[in-house]
């Protein structure tokens, strides 16, 4: 290097793209190893050029380093290039730089073309970075060439070289070879040991894992962390726990697989254990600790630990970690403590992507698409980028409001931001559409997807029974077997609630006993329930409560509710008793019990037992849900309960209703006075009640906000009655409008006189 003085950067720190002031070369060392921008390196390279030192190999190796720790690599061979006399430490340097910033095929391409076209001859520092390249590349041929090299020149024995090339090999699946290496290193060390033990442990050869491990002269904690993770691999829990116990010394790795061997096996008590004993050691738990842990507490059944594992990780060292954060809003969520999730995402300084997606999220899970929607605004305000996964919470939150207007709008988000259609999203917008009542646009969809797994096939076979298309849901189940999808335990809930809503009698027997026959599928209270449903729709209630009687597991509350419902539909009161007095004592707090069995009784004429049935009620402090309807009207969701004067238009909306009816009664409609309460004793008191549910506000609402022609789409908590069903079906006909329903079981398309529900629901 020439002696003569130079002016170069002095070590101060880098801010932004300005260079700190000029000082002696020897300052120049420090500054490189920090992470510089391409055009703080530029005016480094034009210092040293007028400075005359750009042909000293030292200061370009030095620069080309300092490319490499920037990821300035297409720079630093510019560099290596404008050199007229490189050496090998400056060739080591460029290797270096290209497989410390992954690239690979450059590093061996480099290799090729400068080392082996006989400019230098490689060292021991050489080679291992060419290895790391053919094993990331898995170019077997060109390592096994380098390989041979390497044992021509002497250097397959040193351990450096050695390690590396068993390294390769054990990458490339060949454990053989792996071993062949191995035993041609002159004194291996224990990360010799480590690779090669390594190298059998992922080819799930324990035997010859196990054995090496015997045979090393010295065993390190790495040694024995490899042994566990190859056992909790196999899943051999016992071995795996028995090379825990013996370990003479842990750290985090070893607790962190010992707890992750547990939980990949399905035994979280047993992971939760050991991460007990962590706690009490002298090892504390890191960030992959606590996100392994609370992953285990969110999939369990109750939340008896979620309050121990959150306090833990709020006391610890990462508290204010988003990662941590973020996994304890996810907690909380997935047990329903909405609220508690709020406050911690809340108060999260940082928020990214995964954060806000666990938050939105979590409103979805919990019934609570107004907040995620809500949320997603202001997602959108603080400019922080949405991902496929946001967008399928989204389009959750739009399917439970039925709010397709939104719901296309996030369609024509996603298509105009380029966010990748995977089958993830593309199966949230079959479900959306079909949910908010556009089916078409569900299969449209649906047959567009290029890749599709079994969830898609049953949202789109799901979508066709909700909409009353019963048997093309059965015709889309043959296409799914064609193409070679296996069906699943809810694919079979799909087509049995198809089969129950198109009154598909023999249909459904075939397919219910087809599940354990031919699918190898055992029937679970889900497929029980849609059996009793279908023939309770299909007038064949004894039938119904014989099934239930031989059923092999024990009836839930959905099954009795399925009964009951049928026999207020059929009105046979007997049984409905029964399967009321069933229901109670499953659960005496659900409104929807006493209140089918009151309607049947008032159908009767049985005003002495509605009486009753509604004391019963107010002595279990159990109170009607309120009938509760949501419209779409242009960007917004409008929701009525029954009863409604909330709304600033709500005598408009009363005055449309009664307008509506008088134009209806001269086309046959007549008000179904017979389940309103006997205490209203005039004739048009009860009408008026009538007049109050909460879907007829909707849609009076409805029709007075928007054009004629529109279509009005309403998404109502509670199963539509008999006498909104037969308004709306004359009102579909009366101004041409086509009106959707969307109740608690299934979708009504009323068009022209009709509904598509054909009276099943």
């Amino acid at each position: 290097m020439a002696s003569m003085a130079v002016s170069v950067l002095v070590s101060e720190p880098v801010k932004g793209n300005h260079l700190p002031r000029l000082y002696d070369e020897r300052h120049l060392s420090p500054l490189l190893k920090k992470r510089l921008a391409l055009r703080q390196l530029k005016q480094i390279h034009a210092k040293l050029l007028r400075g005359g030192l750009n042909q000293d190999v030292v200061l370009v190796t030095k620069m080309v380093g300092a490319c490499a720790v920037s990821g300035a690599m297409d720079y630093a061979y510019l560099l290596f290039r404008g050199t007229q006399h490189p050496d090998l430490v400056l060739c080591n340097a460029m290797l270096k730089g290209y497989t410390q910033n992954g690239f690979m095929k450059e590093a061996l391409h480099f290799y090729v073309h400068v080392l082996e076209g006989g400019f230098f001859f490689p060292d021991q520092y050489t080679l291992p970075y060419v290895f790391k390249a053919c094993a990331a590349l898995l170019a077997v041929t060109a390592g096994r060439a380098v390989h041979a090299m390497s044992v021509k020149s002497g250097l397959a024995g040193d351990a450096f070289v050695g390690n590396s090339l068993v390294d390769f090999y054990a990458k490339c699946g060949d454990v053989d070879s792996a071993l062949c290496a191995f035993c041609r290193i002159e004194e291996p060390n224990p990360i010799s040991w480590n690779i090669l033990i390594g190298s059998f442990v992922s080819s799930g050869d324990m035997v010859s894992a196990r054995k090496l491990f015997d045979e090393m002269p010295e065993r390190d904690v790495a040694s024995w962390n490899t042994m566990l993770s190859g056992y909790a691999k196999a899943g051999d829990l016992v071995e795996a726990r028995r090379v825990f116990e013996q370990m003479p010394e842990r750290n985090l790795v070893s607790w962190n697989a010992m707890i992750a061997a547990y939980a990949q096996n399905g035994k979280g008590e047993h992971a939760l254990m050991v991460f007990s004993q962590m706690v009490g050691s002298s090892v504390s738990p890191g960030v992959a600790t606590m996100l392994t842990v609370m992953s285990i507490v969110s999939n369990m059944s109750n939340s008896d630990n979620v309050n121990w594992v959150v306090d833990l990780a709020a006391r610890s060292e990462f508290a204010n970690s988003v990662s941590i954060l973020t996994a304890i809003v996810n907690l909380h969520a997935k047990f329903g403590r909405i609220d508690d999730a709020y406050r911690v995402f809340s108060g999260i300084h940082d928020k990214d992507t995964v954060c806000y997606n666990a938050m939105i999220g979590g409103f979805t899970q919990n019934q609570e698409p107004s907040r995620a929607l809500e949320l997603f605004r202001r997602m959108q305000s603080e400019a922080i980028e949405p991902d496929a996964m946001t967008m399928v919470s989204v389009l959750s939150a739009c399917a439970q409001l039925g709010a397709l207007g939104l719901g296309e709008w996030v369609h024509n988000y996603v298509e105009r931001n380029g966010i990748p259609m995977d089958v993830y999203l593309g199966t949230a917008l079959v479900d959306m559409y079909a949910r908010c009542g556009d089916v078409d646009s569900s299969w449209r969809v649906f047959i567009k997807m290029p890749q599709r797994d079994v969830a898609t096939w049953n949202a789109m076979i799901r979508g066709l029974a909700m909409h009353g298309h019963g048997n093309g849901a059965l015709q889309l189940f043959l296409q799914m077997e064609i193409e070679g999808y296996s069906p699943n335990y809810i694919t079979f809930v799909a087509l049995l609630s198809a089969c129950s809503h198109e009154g598909l009698v023999s249909h459904g027997f075939s397919i219910f006993n087809s599940m354990k026959a031919k699918y190898g599928i055992m029937p679970g209270i889900e497929h029980y329930g849609c059996m009793v449903d279908l023939l309770g729709r299909a007038k064949h209630l004894a039938e119904a409560r014989e099934f239930i009687e031989k059923m092999p597991i024990e009836p839930d509350s959905a099954i009795w509710a399925a009964l009951l419902s049928a026999c207020r539909f059929h009105q046979n009161l007997e049984l409905a008793k029964e399967a009321t007095e069933k229901l109670i004592a499953l659960n005496p707090s659900h409104d929807g019990n006493y209140v089918l069995l009151s309607n049947i009784y008032a159908k009767a004429g049985k005003w002495e037992d509605v009486a009753r049935m509604r004391e019963s009620m107010r002595s279990q402090g159990v109170r009607k849900t309120p009938g509760c309807s949501a419209v779409e009207i242009g960007d917004s969701v409008y929701e009525f309960t029954a009863g409604d004067r909330s709304h600033p238009q709500w005598a408009e909306i009363y005055a449309k209703w009664n307008e509506l009816a008088k134009q209806l009664k001269p086309m046959g409609y007549s008000p179904d006075t017979g389940t309103v309460l006997r205490g209203i004793l005039d004739e048009e008191e009860k009408e008026q009640a009538l007049y109050r549910h909460s879907e007829k506000l909707a849609v009076s609402f409805a029709l007075i906000t928007t054009k004629p022609g529109t279509p009005i789409r309403i998404v109502k908590n509670l199963r539509i009655c008999v006498d909104c069903h037969r308004a709306f079906e004359l009102i579909s006909l009366l101004l041409g409008r086509e009106i959707t329903i969307r109740d608690r079981n299934r979708f009504h398309h009323f068009r022209e006189g009709h509904c598509s529900c054909r009276g099943y629901w």
